[in-house]
Protein backbone atom coordinates (compact mmCIF):
# COMPACT_ATOMS: atom_id res chain seq x y z
CA UNK A 1 0.00 0.00 0.00
CA UNK A 2 2.70 2.84 0.73
CA UNK A 3 4.55 1.79 -2.39
CA UNK A 4 1.48 2.09 -4.52
CA UNK A 5 0.52 5.58 -2.45
CA UNK A 6 4.70 6.65 -3.21
CA UNK A 7 3.80 5.82 -6.83
CA UNK A 8 0.71 7.55 -7.01
CA UNK A 9 2.23 10.96 -5.82
CA UNK A 10 4.86 10.30 -8.24
CA UNK A 11 2.87 10.50 -10.93
CA UNK A 12 0.51 13.40 -9.43
CA UNK A 13 3.84 15.04 -9.37
CA UNK A 14 4.29 14.88 -12.88
CA UNK A 15 0.87 15.66 -13.35
CA UNK A 16 0.88 18.98 -11.70
CA UNK A 17 4.17 20.08 -12.92
CA UNK A 18 2.37 19.84 -16.72
CA UNK A 19 0.05 22.30 -15.45
CA UNK A 20 2.68 24.86 -13.83
CA UNK A 21 1.37 24.05 -10.64
CA UNK A 22 4.52 23.43 -7.64
CA UNK A 23 4.47 19.42 -5.95
CA UNK A 24 6.11 20.40 -3.13
CA UNK A 25 2.60 22.24 -1.91
CA UNK A 26 1.80 18.24 -1.73
CA UNK A 27 4.84 17.05 -0.49
CA UNK A 28 4.23 17.20 3.07
CA UNK A 29 1.14 15.10 4.44
CA UNK A 30 1.66 16.11 8.27
CA UNK A 31 1.73 19.92 7.78
CA UNK A 32 3.27 23.09 5.32
CA UNK A 33 6.29 24.88 7.14
CA UNK A 34 8.50 27.91 6.15
CA UNK A 35 11.64 26.77 4.84
CA UNK A 36 14.47 29.23 5.49
CA UNK A 37 14.37 32.65 3.23
CA UNK A 38 10.81 32.24 2.23
CA UNK A 39 8.06 34.77 3.01
CA UNK A 40 6.03 34.73 6.57
CA UNK A 41 2.72 35.72 5.67
CA UNK A 42 1.27 36.61 9.56
CA UNK A 43 -1.30 39.63 8.06
CA UNK A 44 -4.32 38.12 6.86
CA UNK A 45 -5.03 35.36 9.32
CA UNK A 46 -4.37 32.35 7.26
CA UNK A 47 -3.76 28.64 8.85
CA UNK A 48 0.05 27.85 7.96
CA UNK A 49 -1.15 24.07 8.38
CA UNK A 50 -3.44 24.02 5.54
CA UNK A 51 -4.79 22.10 3.91
CA UNK A 52 -5.08 19.62 5.81
CA UNK A 53 -3.88 15.75 4.42
CA UNK A 54 -7.42 14.65 3.89
CA UNK A 55 -8.14 17.82 2.20
CA UNK A 56 -4.94 17.67 0.35
CA UNK A 57 -5.71 14.91 -0.92
CA UNK A 58 -8.84 14.86 -1.99
CA UNK A 59 -7.61 18.32 -4.33
CA UNK A 60 -5.24 15.94 -6.11
CA UNK A 61 -8.03 13.38 -6.64
CA UNK A 62 -10.09 15.84 -8.39
CA UNK A 63 -8.37 18.92 -10.10
CA UNK A 64 -8.41 16.92 -13.13
CA UNK A 65 -12.08 16.94 -12.95
CA UNK A 66 -11.75 20.84 -13.13
CA UNK A 67 -13.12 21.24 -16.57
CA UNK A 68 -16.62 20.07 -15.33
CA UNK A 69 -19.07 22.66 -13.41
CA UNK A 70 -19.06 21.37 -9.67
CA UNK A 71 -23.40 20.31 -10.07
CA UNK A 72 -22.59 16.87 -8.78
CA UNK A 73 -20.09 18.15 -5.93
CA UNK A 74 -22.33 21.11 -4.19
CA UNK A 75 -25.18 18.65 -2.69
CA UNK A 76 -22.92 16.58 -1.20
CA UNK A 77 -21.23 19.48 0.14
CA UNK A 78 -24.49 20.98 1.12
CA UNK A 79 -25.31 17.58 2.82
CA UNK A 80 -22.03 17.06 4.73
CA UNK A 81 -22.59 20.89 6.09
CA UNK A 82 -25.86 20.42 7.11
CA UNK A 83 -24.96 16.99 8.93
CA UNK A 84 -22.54 19.15 10.59
CA UNK A 85 -24.48 21.43 12.33
CA UNK A 86 -27.51 19.41 12.47
CA UNK A 87 -29.41 21.25 10.26
CA UNK A 88 -31.31 20.72 6.83
CA UNK A 89 -29.74 21.40 3.28
CA UNK A 90 -32.29 23.94 2.87
CA UNK A 91 -30.61 26.14 5.66
CA UNK A 92 -27.39 26.41 3.68
CA UNK A 93 -25.96 28.44 1.16
CA UNK A 94 -22.47 28.42 -0.26
CA UNK A 95 -20.30 30.92 -1.44
CA UNK A 96 -17.06 32.26 -2.47
CA UNK A 97 -16.15 32.54 1.10
CA UNK A 98 -18.06 34.07 3.93
CA UNK A 99 -17.33 37.65 2.90
CA UNK A 100 -19.40 36.61 -0.33
CA UNK A 101 -21.94 35.77 2.10
CA UNK A 102 -21.87 39.49 4.01
CA UNK A 103 -22.03 40.81 0.06
CA UNK A 104 -25.23 39.28 -0.75
CA UNK A 105 -26.95 40.02 2.95
CA UNK A 106 -26.00 43.75 2.11
CA UNK A 107 -27.77 43.27 -1.09
CA UNK A 108 -30.55 41.65 0.81
CA UNK A 109 -31.17 44.47 3.61
CA UNK A 110 -30.46 47.41 0.36
CA UNK A 111 -33.76 47.76 -1.00
CA UNK A 112 -34.31 50.70 1.59
CA UNK A 113 -31.36 52.57 2.57
CA UNK A 114 -30.16 53.14 6.05
CA UNK A 115 -27.64 51.92 8.14
CA UNK A 116 -25.46 48.90 9.20
CA UNK A 117 -24.43 48.81 13.51
CA UNK A 118 -21.03 47.23 13.80
CA UNK A 119 -18.54 47.11 16.84
CA UNK A 120 -15.91 49.30 16.34
CA UNK A 121 -13.09 47.76 15.61
CA UNK A 122 -14.57 45.05 13.69
CA UNK A 123 -14.44 43.03 10.51
CA UNK A 124 -14.34 45.69 7.79
CA UNK A 125 -13.37 44.10 4.48
CA UNK A 126 -17.07 44.14 2.96
CA UNK A 127 -17.15 47.58 4.09
CA UNK A 128 -16.83 49.46 0.58
CA UNK A 129 -19.77 47.05 -0.81
CA UNK A 130 -22.19 47.96 1.51
CA UNK A 131 -21.72 51.58 1.33
CA UNK A 132 -21.80 51.26 -2.54
CA UNK A 133 -24.84 49.42 -2.42
CA UNK A 134 -26.02 52.89 -0.41
CA UNK A 135 -25.85 51.76 2.90
CA UNK A 136 -23.78 53.49 6.07
CA UNK A 137 -22.34 52.49 9.12
CA UNK A 138 -23.16 53.18 12.86
CA UNK A 139 -20.12 52.10 14.62
CA UNK A 140 -20.34 51.09 18.40
CA UNK A 141 -17.07 51.03 20.32
CA UNK A 142 -16.26 47.88 22.17
CA UNK A 143 -16.29 47.78 25.88
CA UNK A 144 -13.47 48.06 28.54
CA UNK A 145 -12.67 44.50 28.11
CA UNK A 146 -12.05 45.00 24.30
CA UNK A 147 -15.40 43.11 23.59
CA UNK A 148 -18.72 43.23 21.45
CA UNK A 149 -20.97 45.59 23.85
CA UNK A 150 -24.07 43.76 22.87
CA UNK A 151 -26.11 45.63 25.19
CA UNK A 152 -25.17 49.39 23.67
CA UNK A 153 -25.47 47.69 19.58
CA UNK A 154 -28.71 46.54 20.43
CA UNK A 155 -30.42 49.75 21.93
CA UNK A 156 -28.74 51.60 18.90
CA UNK A 157 -31.37 50.12 16.60
CA UNK A 158 -33.37 52.48 15.24
CA UNK A 159 -35.99 52.65 12.54
CA UNK A 160 -32.87 53.82 9.50
CA UNK A 161 -31.43 50.37 10.77
CA UNK A 162 -31.13 47.60 8.10
CA UNK A 163 -28.60 45.10 9.90
CA UNK A 164 -26.57 44.75 12.84
CA UNK A 165 -23.47 42.49 12.13
CA UNK A 166 -21.99 40.62 15.14
CA UNK A 167 -18.19 39.33 14.64
CA UNK A 168 -17.88 36.00 17.38
CA UNK A 169 -14.76 35.94 17.88
CA UNK A 170 -14.54 39.59 16.79
CA UNK A 171 -11.47 40.27 14.49
CA UNK A 172 -9.39 41.85 15.05
CA UNK A 173 -9.34 41.99 18.81
CA UNK A 174 -9.74 38.31 19.02
CA UNK A 175 -12.00 38.42 22.00
CA UNK A 176 -15.28 36.90 21.92
CA UNK A 177 -18.87 37.78 23.85
CA UNK A 178 -20.64 35.27 25.81
CA UNK A 179 -22.70 33.32 23.62
CA UNK A 180 -25.81 32.53 25.54
CA UNK A 181 -25.65 36.76 26.08
CA UNK A 182 -24.87 36.98 21.92
CA UNK A 183 -28.14 34.52 21.83
CA UNK A 184 -30.37 36.62 24.00
CA UNK A 185 -29.19 39.69 22.10
CA UNK A 186 -29.86 38.50 19.28
CA UNK A 187 -33.44 37.41 19.45
CA UNK A 188 -34.09 40.49 19.98
CA UNK A 189 -32.00 42.78 17.75
CA UNK A 190 -34.34 40.22 15.08
CA UNK A 191 -37.42 41.58 16.15
CA UNK A 192 -36.28 45.43 14.69
CA UNK A 193 -33.87 44.52 12.23
CA UNK A 194 -31.63 42.14 9.86
CA UNK A 195 -29.03 40.54 11.89
CA UNK A 196 -26.02 38.89 10.70
CA UNK A 197 -23.62 36.78 12.57
CA UNK A 198 -19.77 35.70 11.68
CA UNK A 199 -18.81 32.91 12.83
CA UNK A 200 -15.40 32.44 11.30
CA UNK A 201 -13.27 32.24 14.24
CA UNK A 202 -15.39 29.74 16.19
CA UNK A 203 -13.39 26.83 15.51
CA UNK A 204 -10.68 28.26 17.38
CA UNK A 205 -12.41 28.99 20.27
CA UNK A 206 -14.32 26.61 20.67
CA UNK A 207 -17.42 28.17 20.72
CA UNK A 208 -21.01 26.91 19.85
CA UNK A 209 -22.70 28.12 16.71
CA UNK A 210 -26.02 29.80 16.35
CA UNK A 211 -27.38 28.31 14.47
CA UNK A 212 -30.45 26.61 16.08
CA UNK A 213 -31.95 30.01 16.59
CA UNK A 214 -30.74 31.16 12.80
CA UNK A 215 -32.63 28.27 11.12
CA UNK A 216 -36.12 29.37 12.62
CA UNK A 217 -35.72 33.29 11.96
CA UNK A 218 -35.97 34.64 8.78
CA UNK A 219 -34.27 37.89 10.08
CA UNK A 220 -30.91 35.77 11.52
CA UNK A 221 -28.17 34.92 9.45
CA UNK A 222 -24.97 32.55 10.62
CA UNK A 223 -21.98 33.22 8.06
CA UNK A 224 -19.37 30.33 8.31
CA UNK A 225 -15.75 29.45 6.24
CA UNK A 226 -13.24 26.67 5.52
CA UNK A 227 -11.09 29.77 5.27
CA UNK A 228 -9.71 29.95 8.92
CA UNK A 229 -9.00 26.78 10.63
CA UNK A 230 -9.57 24.50 7.73
CA UNK A 231 -6.64 25.87 6.10
CA UNK A 232 -8.87 26.43 2.21
CA UNK A 233 -8.56 30.46 2.35
CA UNK A 234 -7.61 29.99 -1.01
CA UNK A 235 -10.29 28.04 -2.29
CA UNK A 236 -12.79 30.16 -1.38
CA UNK A 237 -15.35 28.32 0.52
CA UNK A 238 -17.77 29.89 2.65
CA UNK A 239 -21.57 29.55 3.72
CA UNK A 240 -24.55 31.07 5.23
CA UNK A 241 -27.23 29.11 7.78
CA UNK A 242 -30.17 30.52 8.01
CA UNK A 243 -34.16 30.13 7.32
CA UNK A 244 -34.87 28.39 4.55
CA UNK A 245 -36.78 31.97 3.08
CA UNK A 246 -33.84 34.10 4.07
CA UNK A 247 -31.58 31.38 2.09
CA UNK A 248 -33.86 31.89 -1.12
CA UNK A 249 -33.47 35.47 -0.92
CA UNK A 250 -29.76 35.53 -0.47
CA UNK A 251 -28.97 32.99 -3.25
CA UNK A 252 -31.46 35.23 -5.84
CA UNK A 253 -27.99 37.70 -5.61
CA UNK A 254 -26.20 34.80 -6.85
CA UNK A 255 -25.96 34.29 -10.63
CA UNK A 256 -27.10 30.72 -9.56
CA UNK A 257 -27.75 29.12 -6.15
CA UNK A 258 -24.57 28.17 -4.34
CA UNK A 259 -22.44 29.76 -7.21
CA UNK A 260 -18.92 30.46 -6.79
CA UNK A 261 -17.68 27.45 -5.48
CA UNK A 262 -15.55 24.70 -7.35
CA UNK A 263 -15.61 20.98 -8.04
CA UNK A 264 -11.79 20.96 -5.86
CA UNK A 265 -12.99 23.39 -3.13
CA UNK A 266 -15.66 21.26 -2.98
CA UNK A 267 -14.13 18.76 -2.79
CA UNK A 268 -11.24 19.62 -0.11
CA UNK A 269 -14.06 21.21 1.59
CA UNK A 270 -16.00 18.07 2.36
CA UNK A 271 -13.11 16.25 3.57
CA UNK A 272 -11.54 18.98 5.81
CA UNK A 273 -14.79 18.45 7.90
CA UNK A 274 -13.67 14.78 8.24
CA UNK A 275 -10.03 15.47 9.48
CA UNK A 276 -10.81 16.43 13.02
CA UNK A 277 -7.70 16.01 13.93
CA UNK A 278 -5.88 18.27 12.25
CA UNK A 279 -8.25 21.02 13.32
CA UNK A 280 -7.53 20.06 17.10
CA UNK A 281 -3.75 20.45 16.41
CA UNK A 282 -4.26 23.58 14.68
CA UNK A 283 -5.68 24.57 17.34
CA UNK A 284 -3.43 23.69 19.91
CA UNK A 285 -0.50 25.21 17.81
CA UNK A 286 -2.20 28.77 17.58
CA UNK A 287 -2.41 28.41 20.87
CA UNK A 288 1.13 27.34 21.47
CA UNK A 289 1.95 30.60 19.37
CA UNK A 290 -0.16 33.03 21.40
CA UNK A 291 1.54 31.71 24.38
CA UNK A 292 5.40 32.13 22.67
CA UNK A 293 4.27 35.77 21.34
CA UNK A 294 2.51 36.82 24.73
CA UNK A 295 6.01 36.34 26.52
CA UNK A 296 7.76 38.29 24.16
CA UNK A 297 4.83 41.26 24.51
CA UNK A 298 5.64 40.98 28.88
CA UNK A 299 9.03 41.43 28.18
CA UNK A 300 9.02 44.31 26.12
CA UNK A 301 6.49 45.88 27.86
CA UNK A 302 4.24 45.96 24.89
CA UNK A 303 0.43 45.64 26.09
CA UNK A 304 -1.99 43.15 24.11
CA UNK A 305 -5.62 42.07 24.26
CA UNK A 306 -5.81 38.19 25.26
CA UNK A 307 -6.77 36.11 21.78
CA UNK A 308 -8.82 33.04 21.31
CA UNK A 309 -8.45 32.90 18.05
CA UNK A 310 -5.15 32.33 14.99
CA UNK A 311 -4.59 36.01 16.02
CA UNK A 312 -3.22 38.68 17.99
CA UNK A 313 -3.64 42.50 18.31
CA UNK A 314 -0.84 44.47 20.23
CA UNK A 315 0.26 47.91 20.60
CA UNK A 316 2.96 49.21 19.18
CA UNK A 317 3.36 52.50 19.82
CA UNK A 318 6.56 51.67 22.29
CA UNK A 319 8.33 50.83 19.34
CA UNK A 320 9.95 54.00 17.75
CA UNK A 321 11.09 52.46 14.21
CA UNK A 322 8.99 51.01 11.39
CA UNK A 323 7.72 47.49 12.70
CA UNK A 324 6.60 46.62 9.06
CA UNK A 325 9.01 47.74 7.45
CA UNK A 326 11.13 45.94 9.90
CA UNK A 327 9.73 42.91 9.39
CA UNK A 328 9.83 43.02 5.72
CA UNK A 329 13.32 42.97 5.65
CA UNK A 330 13.20 39.53 7.38
CA UNK A 331 10.57 38.31 5.02
CA UNK A 332 8.11 38.74 7.52
CA UNK A 333 4.83 40.60 6.98
CA UNK A 334 3.03 41.61 9.52
CA UNK A 335 0.02 44.84 9.67
CA UNK A 336 -0.72 47.51 11.43
CA UNK A 337 -3.73 50.30 12.00
CA UNK A 338 -4.98 53.18 14.05
CA UNK A 339 -6.94 51.37 16.75
CA UNK A 340 -8.13 53.34 19.97
CA UNK A 341 -6.47 56.21 20.15
CA UNK A 342 -2.84 54.06 19.17
CA UNK A 343 -0.90 52.09 16.99
CA UNK A 344 -1.93 48.62 16.96
CA UNK A 345 -0.34 45.43 15.24
CA UNK A 346 -2.64 42.42 13.99
CA UNK A 347 -0.04 39.24 14.23
CA UNK A 348 -1.37 36.06 12.62
CA UNK A 349 -0.33 33.02 14.07
CA UNK A 350 2.20 31.00 11.36
CA UNK A 351 3.81 27.47 12.61
CA UNK A 352 5.63 27.68 15.59
CA UNK A 353 9.06 27.65 13.69
CA UNK A 354 7.03 31.07 11.83
CA UNK A 355 6.55 32.59 15.41
CA UNK A 356 10.11 31.72 16.48
CA UNK A 357 11.32 34.21 14.20
CA UNK A 358 9.06 36.76 14.39
CA UNK A 359 9.13 37.14 17.95
CA UNK A 360 13.10 37.35 17.51
CA UNK A 361 12.63 40.07 15.25
CA UNK A 362 9.91 41.99 17.18
CA UNK A 363 12.69 41.66 19.74
CA UNK A 364 15.47 42.93 17.26
CA UNK A 365 13.69 45.72 15.99
CA UNK A 366 12.15 46.94 19.58
CA UNK A 367 15.57 47.00 21.15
Amino acid sequence: MQTNRRTWLKQSAVALAGLGLSPDLFANENKITAAPGDMIWLNSNENAYGPSPLARKAIMEHYLRSNRYPDDYIPLLKKKIADHWSVAVENILLGAGSSDIIGLACQHVAKTKGHIITAEPSYRVWNNQATTFGLSFKRIPLNDDKKTDLPKMVSNIDGETRMIYFCNPNNPTGTFADVNQLNDHTISAAEKTFVFIDEAYTEYAELPTLASIAIKNPNIVVAKTFSKVYGLAGARVGYAIAHPDTIKSLSSYQPWSDAGVSVVSSAAAMSSLDDKDFVKQCRENAKAAREMCYAAFKELSLDYIPSSTNFILFNIDKIKKDLAKGMERKNIYVQHREHFGSRWCRVSMGTIEEMQQFVAALKEIAA
